[in-house]
């Protein structure tokens, strides 16, 4: 039985949902999805599984605790018949805006909207126990639990996954130990240093309404197959990865429409994946948090050069990607999440996007066809002002935004989004043969 105590980067979630819920929501969009009785199946399957799915969060003293259950109830499973295409949207604020019980397991719940031919999967995770590479691999696991015939008996043969240790305790020998402080040391004193400069440079500027109640609000937008295959190319012409142009639009946007013609630092927060680095390597169908929270500081100016500017945040995420920090920011999260929650005098950042590239999904499972996917992760008043999920699906770039109704209204959100389709279209208008 699974009881062991959370890691350093699990429990920074684990203590931030003290303060608002920490969940990750997924939103699956199907045609002639899977009939509710064979989804209750797949998700008794899963269940068994994986260990994660079976647990609740203990807290003793200062620490947090996976405790799993003798005989952990059911996922939660609520359907409700689908109202239209947009239906999946209001439950899925919902979902963000709701607590999750996190003393009893499982820490995941699921709600199903299904239509005649259509049919919307919405699926909520505590935070602690899953990361983007997992929830994917997840989705996928159970698309094929229920595109089988005997979705329950195909899952009681197989066992249980063995539970996995957390995320530093799967470090190389040169972060862990003497040399491990050492390297931490070396990472804490550049961090105050830069933390003083860009404090010193934003004089304040950056809304916070650490005092005003508010919610999770959503938005999306997707580019076709052609334009997906342009962006992509001219972002390699450029030699600039796609996550970076995705960043500049972000930050281009939130600047122009929040910021009108003021030249400041803006941070941004990217998400890197652990998995590759820990020894040994987890692979995606273990659930678990095995990311690293990153950022970086650019200077905007109201003339910006979209790909100027991506090539910079390209520079930054390289550094940080290459080098110490991946590995020493997961040790110190909680620490800053604790002085963010007690202080309520500063926000993480002004952007934030997990962008995990083309996804290992199928498009049909069995008579099951996969139509769209949509993520999100909970946002709170010490968040970015916006923040993303960006993915491939088929082929096709579709990118996921949150907001808080504290910041801004849906026309301004509406307004943000539209500035960073035009500027990716920008970058697609280019000439193909452009030199870079």
């Amino acid at each position: 039985m699974l009881n062991r105590k959370l890691g350093g980067f699990e429990a920074t979630w684990a203590l931030m949902d003290d303060f608002v819920p920490v969940l990750f929501v997924g939103a699956l969009h199907l045609s002639n999805g899977p009939a509710p009785d064979v989804l209750r199946m797949a998700l008794a399957a899963l269940q068994a599984r994986h260990p994660l799915l079976r647990v609740g969060l203990d807290r003793r003293g200062a620490d947090y605790f996976f405790v799993e259950a003798p005989e952990p109830r059911p996922v939660p499973l609520t359907l409700a018949r689908r109202d239209g295409p947009d239906h999946w949207r209001a439950l899925a604020e919902h979902e963000l805006n709701t607590a999750m019980e996190t003393t009893v397991a499982p820490l995941m719940r699921c709600t199903f909207l299904h239509g005649d031919t259509d049919s919307d999967l919405i699926l909520t995770f505590h935070h602690t126990i899953i990361d983007s590479r997992a929830g994917l691999a997840i989705v996928d696991e159970l698309l094929r639990l229920c595109a089988e015939p005997e979705p329950a008996e195909a899952g009681a043969e197989t066992p249980s996954l063995a539970p996995l240790a957390p995320l530093h305790a799967l470090y190389p020998p040169d972060y862990r130990g003497w040399s491990g402080m050492r390297r931490t040391a070396g990472f804490i004193a550049r961090q105050i240093a830069e933390e003083a400069r860009y404090r010193l440079r934003l004089k304040g500027r950056q809304p916070l309404h650490a005092q005003t109640p508010t919610r999770c609000r959503i938005l999306g937008m997707t580019l076709d197959r052609e334009a997906t295959a342009a962006l992509a190319r001219q972002a390699r012409k450029h030699r600039v990865p796609l996550n970076s142009l995705l960043h500049a639009a972000m930050l281009i946007a939130l600047a122009r429409r929040r910021y009108a013609g003021q030249a400041l630092p803006m941070r941004g927060l990217t998400f890197a994946d652990m998995r590759p680095y820990l020894a040994p390597p987890p692979t995606a169908e273990d659930l678990g948090v095995y990311i690293s929270m990153l950022h970086y500081t650019v200077a905007m100016t109201p003339d910006s050069d979209l790909m100027q500017l991506a090539e910079t945040v390209r520079d930054h995420i390289y550094r940080a990607t290459k080098h110490d920090d991946k590995y020493i920011a997961p040790l110190l999260a909680r620490h800053l999440v604790r002085m963010l929650v007690r202080r309520k005098t500063m926000r993480l950042g002004m952007i934030a996007l997990s962008y995990v590239g083309p996804l290992d999904l199928a498009e049909t499972y069995g008579k099951t066809v996969v139509t769209g996917l949509s993520g999100f992760v909970s946002n709170n008043v010490l968040g970015p002002e916006l923040a993303g999920f960006g993915c491939l699906l088929h082929g096709r770039l579709s990118l996921d935004f949150l907001y808080l109704d504290s910041d801004m209204d849906a026309d301004e959100a509406a307004e943000i989004v539209d500035g960073i389709r035009q500027c990716l279209e920008s970058v697609i208008a280019r000439p193909q043969d452009a030199s870079p």
